[in-house]
C-alpha cells in the first residue's frame, strides 16, 4: 500500500506540472502517463540533492519536498482553469468520465494484458539481473542503507559496479524506500514493471493521439512489450528501460507540442531529455544528441529556444554535478587511440562493423529487425522528414557514437563486450525506433504539423 502511495504522490507532482505548461489540454490518458513518468524523474532528482548533495539522510525529507512541491503547484493553475473550482482528483475523474470511449477502453485493456507476462517475469525473477545485483540496486542500498557513509559505493575497488555511472534509478527506488521507511526488495521489481507499461502506455497513446488509429498503436505498443527477450530485460531492472521511457517521452511530448500548437510543452520534452542524462553514461550522451538536434529544429524561433535550453539544463544538472564532482574515475577505460599495450586496430573493428548483422538476425529478436527493416524501406524519405528526421538522425548520430566508443575503449576484449551489452542498447533504442517507424508509415502529414 505504501508503494502505490508514492506512485499517487509522484503522479500528482507529475501532473500538475504538465497541466501548467498545457492548460488541461492534453488527453487525459497520455497526460495521466506522461506524469507518472515526469514524477519518477522528480523523486530520483529530489533524492539526489537531499540524499547524495546536502547528505541529508532523514527519510522525511525528500518525500516532504515532493508532497509540498504539489501544494504549491495547485495553488499555481492555469488561467484558463482557475474559474473551475474542482479539485485535482475532480478533474481527473471528470476527465476520465469524457473519455470513456471505445479506443482509450481497448487501449487500457492491452495495457492490462501487456502487464501479465511482465507480472510473472518479475515473480519469477525478484532481483532482477546481474547488473541490478551489482550495480543499480547495490548503489540503491549502499545510499539508503549506508546514509552518511554512501559515498563507499564510489570506492576504486567497486569499479566492476560502474562506480562512475549515475545515479538516477538507485534514487528512485531510495526515494519509495524513504516513504516506507524500509528496504523492501519488491521496490526495484515492481517499479521496473511500472517503467515497461509507461513505456507500452505512452507509446500506445501517443501514437494514437497523433494519428487518430487505434489497431495500428495497439500493434507498436504490443511489438515493443511482448518481445519475450524484451521482457526478460524489463524485469532485469536496468537503466536501459529508463533510458528508452524518457527518450520516447521526450520525442512523443515534442511532436504533440508540435501537432496541437503547445510550445510549452516542448519544455516537457527536453526536460525528459535532461532527466535521461541521469540514468547512465549512454544516457547523457544520447541526451546531447537529441537535445542539440531538437534545438538545431526550432532554431528559426529564438523566443521559444531560450527557456527550452534553461529547462533542458536545469533537469540535466544532477548530472552535471555528479560527473565533474562526485563521479570517480572510469577504470575500466584504455584509450585504444593512444596506448600502447592494448591499441585499438583494423581487426577490433571489423568485430564492431560485423557484429551488430548478427545480433539483428538473432533469434531472441523474434524477427523485430527484419520487420524494422521493412517499415524502413517502406517509408523511404518519410522518415527524414521534419520532426521525424530530427528523431531519424539522432538515432543514427547516437549510434555511430556508441559503435566508436567500442573501438577507442580497448579496456575489454570486444567480441565478448559486444554481446553482453550491445543488445541493451538496442533494446532501450526499440520504443522510440518503432514509434519513428510507425508515424512515417501510418501517420498523415497534416495530423503532425502544427
Amino acid at each position: 500500500m505504501i508503494y502505490f502511495l508514492g506512485i499517487l504522490i509522484s503522479l500528482a507532482a507529475g501532473f500538475l506540472i504538465i497541466r501548467l505548461l498545457t492548460a488541461g489540454r492534453l488527453n487525459l490518458i497520455l497526460h495521466l502517463l506522461l506524469a507518472l513518468a515526469l514524477g519518477f524523474g522528480i523523486d530520483g532528482t529530489v533524492a539526489f540533492y537531499t540524499h547524495i548533495l546536502f547528505n541529508q539522510f532523514n527519510r522525511w525529507i525528500p518525500v516532504g519536498i515532493v508532497v509540498m512541491g504539489i501544494v504549491l503547484l495547485q495553488t499555481l493553475r492555469p488561467v484558463s482553469l482557475r474559474s473551475k473550482r474542482s479539485h485535482l482528483l475532480k478533474e481527473i475523474a471528470s476527465s476520465l468520465k469524457n473519455a470513456s470511449r471505445n479506443d482509450t477502453i481497448g487501449g487500457l485493456l492491452i495495457l492490462g494484458i501487456l502487464a501479465i507476462p511482465l507480472a510473472i517475469s518479475g515473480h519469477y525473477f525478484p532481483l532482477g539481473g546481474w547488473d541490478a545485483w551489482s550495480c543499480w540496486n547495490l548503489k540503491a542500498k549502499f545510499i539508503f542503507l549506508g546514509q552518511e557513509n554512501w559515498k563507499d559505493l564510489l570506492s576504486p575497488g567497486l569499479w566492476r559496479s560502474n562506480t562512475h555511472y549515475p545515479l538516477l534509478w538507485p534514487l528512485i527506488n531510495v526515494w519509495f524506500w524513504d516513504l516506507g521507511g524500509s528496504f523492501e526488495q519488491a521496490v526495484p521489481m515492481l517499479n521496473s514493471i511500472v517503467f515497461a507499461l509507461l513505456t507500452a502506455g505512452i507509446l500506445l497513446f501517443g501514437l494514437l493521439e497523433l494519428t487518430g488509429l487505434l489497431w495500428p498503436s495497439i500493434a507498436a505498443a504490443v511489438l515493443v512489450t511482448a518481445l519475450p527477450f524484451g521482457v526478460t530485460l524489463y524485469s532485469s531492472q536496468y537503466s536501459d528501460a529508463l533510458l528508452g521511457l524518457f527518450l520516447l517521452s521526450a520525442f512523443i511530448t515534442w511532436l504533440l507540442a508540435e501537432k496541437h500548437n503547445l510550445p510549452k510543452l516542448k519544455i516537457l520534452s527536453v526536460i525528459f531529455l535532461g532527466l535521461m542524462s541521469f540514468t547512465k553514461n549512454e544516457g547523457l550522451m544520447a541526451a546531447a544528441i537529441c537535445a542539440l538536434a531538437l534545438f538545431w529544429h526550432g532554431r528559426s524561433n529564438k523566443k521559444e529556444l531560450k527557456p527550452l535550453i534553461i529547462a533542458f539544463f536545469i533537469a540535466l544538472l544532477p548530472t552535471i554535478i555528479f560527473t565533474l564532482f562526485m563521479a570517480p574515475k572510469n577504470e575500466a577505460f584504455i584509450n585504444g587511440l593512444a596506448s600502447t599495450d592494448k591499441p585499438t586496430n583494423l581487426a577490433r573493428l571489423s568485430v564492431i562493423l560485423a557484429y551488430p548483422w548478427f545480433e539483428f538476425i538473432s533469434g531472441k529478436w523474434n524477427g523485430f529487425w527484419l520487420l524494422a527493416l521493412g517499415g524502413i524501406l517502406l517509408a523511404g524519405k518519410k522518415l527524414w522528414q521534419s520532426t521525424l528526421g530530427v528523431i531519424g538522425v539522432s538515432l543514427v548520430l547516437y549510434l555511430v557514437i556508441v559503435m566508436v566508443y567500442y573501438d577507442i575503449n580497448t579496456f575489454f576484449e570486444i567480441s565478448w563486450w559486444l554481446s553482453t551489452t550491445l543488445s541493451r542498447i538496442l533494446f532501450a533504442l526499440i520504443p522510440t525506433i518503432t514509434l519513428w517507424i510507425a508515424l512515417a508509415l501510418i501517420a498523415k502529414p497534416q495530423r503532425l504539423s502544427k
